[in-house]
């Protein structure tokens, strides 16, 4: 992928160590322009259409999870502006294919990996798919459980009840699902955020004990209320 690469190099946060600007000497030159693939040339000369789509495909799949990891907005609004297809927002997020969906499957796996600036990028340029279906919704906050700290933030600015909501499909609230998994710092930070603790049903706490949260995790729960 060696012109993208090139031309792209200056989507990637800094703060990650392969998006460093590279020394200006031969061998970083190389580097920018490695030849295209003898597979891709192979197809190319061979006009042949279905092995050049499908490693196309695979090139695109490749930079749309790097973009997902630590690009940028404008890294996003480069790749999707090639994105010609209009897409289905209703679709289901949470098996949307960065060749079918890319703006869907970014906004989940910009959640997943904490990638909070390109996830509120997304947000705010794509507010439709955030208000779609519930199903989508679930599977953004499913995401967003592994991004951390960082991603909540963008979503309780905009949606501040997802902090409460609840899973239809999962029977559960957000509060039992990282209890489940242990998240404790994010467990902290939604607490402080007003996270309701009075729910319907078994308390809280009691549901936590035997779940088999930690002492932290619990310790938590009391000192905010459940």
């Amino acid at each position: 992928m060696g012109v993208w690469h090139r031309s792209l190099s200056r989507f990637f946060s800094p703060d990650e160590p392969h998006a460093a600007e590279p020394q200006v000497d031969q061998e970083s030159n190389l580097h920018l322009e490695k030849p295209i693939s003898e597979p891709l040339l192979k197809a190319i000369s061979t006009n042949d259409l279905p092995t050049l789509r499908a490693l196309l495909e695979t090139q695109d799949r490749q930079l749309f999870s790097q973009i997902a990891q630590n690009g940028t907005p404008e890294a996003a609004a480069y790749l999707l502006s090639r994105h010609t297809v209009p897409e289905d927002y209703s679709q289901y997020i949470g098996s949307a294919d960065p060749i079918l969906h890319p703006t869907q499957y970014l906004i989940r796996e910009s959640a997943r990996y904490g990638n909070a600036p390109l996830f509120r990028y997304l947000l705010t340029q794509y507010p439709a798919i955030f208000s779609s279906q519930r199903w989508n919704n679930e599977s953004i906050l499913l995401s967003a459980m592994q991004g951390g700290v960082g991603i909540w933030r963008v979503i309780l600015d905009y949606y501040p009840a997802w902090k409460d909501a609840e899973f239809a499909g999962h029977h559960g609230c957000v509060l039992e699902f990282l209890v489940d998994r242990d998240k404790k710092e994010l467990i902290e930070f939604l607490l402080q955020e007003g996270l309701d603790t009075d729910r319907a049903g078994d308390p809280v706490l009691e549901l936590a004990r035997r779940r088999g949260a930690g002492k932290e995790v619990l310790d938590l729960i009391r000192k905010y209320g459940g």
